[in-house]
């Protein structure tokens, strides 16, 4: 039960470390430095708590932390169900890897129909749970290790473009962001602000609003609008097929959920509504753009 590799990733090499990069949200498996919890939303950073040296054992294979020694898993006298909470161990775990021919794995629980699961559902919890089609339960295991250079510069202009529709986030006068085709409104310009924490602010060259939610707790379909006070972004790499997608295409979460920036239907129509979806098919493309 070895792995096979596909196209476009190379064979699962024994000894090599790796990140575990969600399919779905871009975020990559990490242990929290000062609770050891194993969490699955996180964006990369680099650091040695996302990193996982890979050991064959057996036909199956262990994951342990390069920063902690910690392996990911179950606990020893645990019997694994479904939603089973994973965690950070001090034994080794065995998992059976099964990748796809676009070079996406599934991490399997031997002898059981068990996977590893990144859900909405679970808040920030990385869990065991039956398998699905879903891309929640489908992996990037990247020995690449550098980080990812967000395709965007401080205080430069952009223009969010929707890789679906082609259309762009417009602030309308209601104040409601929706999309529409590019007219080099300063209304469809967005000033990239970097906060202190890693997450970036976007705020409007015409009104000095901020791309954010229409309500205080995030959820399926909460209206995107412009908001007096800053609203942070965490911006994922997006993938597609197993690989990075095209034109540095990336998604916008909000912090701490598993919420993104989405059109809907990914509709081309003017006035189309911008909202937050848990499990967004499309991608968005920043390129910057002129003041006037």
């Amino acid at each position: 039960m070895a792995t096979e590799a596909g196209p476009r990733e190379r064979q699962l090499e024994s000894g090599t470390s790796y990140t575990l990069t969600n399919v779905m949200t871009g975020a990559p498996i990490t242990i929290e430095p000062n609770t050891y919890a194993v969490v699955g939303t996180s964006r990369y950073t680099g650091s040695p708590f996302q990193v996982w040296e890979a050991t064959s054992a057996s036909g199956f294979w262990t994951f342990k932390n390069v920063e902690t020694g910690l392996y990911l898993g179950h606990n020893q006298d645990t019997v694994v169900k479904d939603c089973e909470e994973i965690r950070a161990t001090t034994h080794p775990f065995t998992w059976q890897v099964k990748q796809d021919a676009s070079g996406k794995a599934k991490i399997c629980v031997p002898y059981t129909n068990f996977v590893v699961d990144k859900t909405a559902g679970h808040e920030r919890k990385v869990i065991s749970h039956s398998s699905h089609d879903g891309d929640n339960q489908r992996w990037i295991l990247n020995p690449d290790l550098n980080i990812f250079q967000l395709p965007i510069e401080p205080r430069s202009l952009y223009k969010i473009v929707c890789s679906k529709a082609g259309t762009v986030a417009n602030l309308d006068d209601s104040g409601f962001v929706t999309g529409h085709s590019y007219n080099e409104g300063r209304n469809q310009k967005w000033e990239a602000i970097p906060s202190d924490t890693g997450t970036w602010f976007f705020k409007n060259h015409f009104t000095q609003k901020y791309l954010g939610m229409e309500t205080e707790v995030a959820g399926k379909k909460t209206r995107v609008v412009g908001t007096d006070q800053p609203f942070a972004w965490d911006i994922a790499r997006k993938y597609v097929n197993g690989e990075p997608c095209k034109r540095n295409g990336v998604m916008l979460r909000v912090p701490s959920t598993q919420f993104f920036l989405n059109l809907d239907g990914y509709n081309s129509a003017p006035g189309t509504r911008m909202h937050l979806w848990s499990d967004p098919v499309g991608y968005w493309i920043l390129e910057k753009v002129q003041p006037y």
